[in-house]
């Protein structure tokens, strides 16, 4: 049976295994050169992982995949890390890291899944007390050595992490560990309510809710993140084990084979014994009493005054007199979840930038409209009309700007400020225009 709740038949699963069946073909092709050869060899523990996960959205039975990995992925593996030595010392070194799995800025999702499999099924310690074969950090993240720590007791852990929000990864790993700095009895309840948030989360990465999907939709991702924690901390899982996105096989398997062997060492409870704190919510400015003026406070109105969105803004556009650059400040503004700016067609990273929008501020969850036609720019119209009056009774209006472009470009400001913005951008250069004059068909 299919794991992949989503999946309508396997089709993607078989192609996208093949593929990586050609990829292992290639590594012992003898025509190629050392150059294309060492190409080919610096992704081969990618290509591995990809292709468990593959297996493992397919529905794949767990020991399948595990055998896979024992018998063919890591000796593959080993041997591309050997082939890498033997190369030029130039090439060596630039190139020995990519064959690897990377915990870096962005930190593609397939990570995860790998330590997870690793812990939830491989009975001994061996390859994870080697994790720095295996593993590359380029980009520290706590949430990752506080669940490698649990398992892995010698594994360093620096107290004194800092939440650098801009890092897009951290809207899925800050509430993992904000659940985790919970009392042990309040654990449970809040990895619940992450799972309740998690198709929202997932949304920029590929996710999309039915009506949205096309023939082409293809989501291969679980919750291995938060089956990580539970392992690590023990954690009861009956409040979300039946969200069809958490991959609760390998968090039986683990508790029924690895958690009183191998993991046998570590007490009840405790994960990786380290103090936790809860992240400190993003700061926000009264708008009242700041000081700001001109374009500062344009982007002050446009963040709803958090405070480092707004010197994200300014520290990336200055501080123009007139903003000759709307496309670059929409796209910095988007990329901080302070705005909307999406293609004409794109109805779904509309809806995606919509959810940021209003949790941002607070307002509740936005329900999008069902419309005909279900997706393009029928149904963004929609959803702007639909936001548009529902935020006016939450205190907030929205403001689209024109750059006579084919795309949506709008922000949200609060209502008592909704004149003193209008003529910011009057003396800034930027038009804008209400909903009742674009969004209507």
């Amino acid at each position: 049976m299919i794991r992949d709740p989503d999946a309508i038949h396997t089709r993607f699963y078989d192609d996208g295994l093949t593929s990586f069946s050609h990829h292992r073909e290639s590594l012992k092709n003898r025509d190629y050169t050392d150059e294309i050869l060492e190409s080919f060899h610096h992704l081969t523990l990618e290509e591995v992982v990809k292709h468990m996960q593959h297996l493992y959205g397919r529905g794949d039975p767990l020991a399948g995949i595990f055998y896979y990995f024992d018998k063919e992925g890591w000796p593959d593996y080993l041997c591309s890390v050997e082939f890498l030595k033997s190369m030029p010392p130039k090439i060596n070194e630039t190139r020995r890291f990519f064959n690897s799995v990377a915990v870096s800025e962005s930190s593609p999702r397939e990570f995860c899944f790998f330590i997870a499999f690793l812990i939830c099924m491989d009975e001994s310690l061996e390859r994870l007390s080697n994790y720095p074969d295996w593993l590359t950090v380029t980009v520290p993240s706590q949430l990752i050595d506080v669940l490698l720590k649990s398992f892995i007791p010698r594994y360093p852990y620096l107290p004194g992490y800092k939440v650098d929000r801009k890092l897009y990864r951290e809207r899925w790993m800050t509430p993992v560990l904000d659940a985790l700095a919970q009392p042990p009895e309040q654990r449970s309840a809040a990895l619940a309510a992450h799972m309740d948030n998690w198709y929202r989360l997932m949304r920029p990465l590929g996710w999309k809710p039915k009506h949205a999907r096309s023939k082409s939709y293809f989501f291969c991702d679980f919750a291995f993140e938060v089956a990580l924690a539970v392992c690590a901390y023990d954690i009861d899982d009956s409040s979300f084990r039946d969200h069809p996105h958490y991959p609760r096989d390998l968090v039986d398997h683990y508790r029924e084979h690895i958690r009183h062997t191998r993991d046998a060492w570590r007490a009840e409870g405790v994960g990786a014994g380290v103090e936790l704190l809860p992240s400190a919510p993003p700061r926000r400015i009264d708008l009242a009493q700041s000081k700001r003026k001109n374009f500062a406070r344009w982007v002050e109105l446009v963040c709803d005054g958090y405070d480092d969105a707004v010197e994200d803004v300014l520290e990336t556009i200055g501080k123009p007199r007139k903003v000759e650059n709307l496309f670059g400040l929409l796209e910095t503004l988007q990329g901080l979840g302070h705005a909307i700016d999406a293609d004409i067609k794109d109805s779904d990273s509309l809806s995606s930038q919509v959810f940021d929008l209003t949790d941002a501020r607070g307002m509740g969850p936005f329900e999008a409209p069902m419309s005909d036609p279900p997706q393009g720019p029928g149904r963004c119209m929609a959803i702007l009309r639909a936001l548009a009056a529902w935020v006016a009774p939450r205190g907030y209006r929205m403001i689209d700007l024109d750059d006579e472009d084919d795309a949506w470009h709008a922000v949200l400001v609060r209502a008592e400020y909704h004149e003193e913005f209008l003529a910011l951008s009057r003396s800034l250069g930027l038009r804008t225009r209400t909903p009742e004059q674009v969004y209507e068909d």
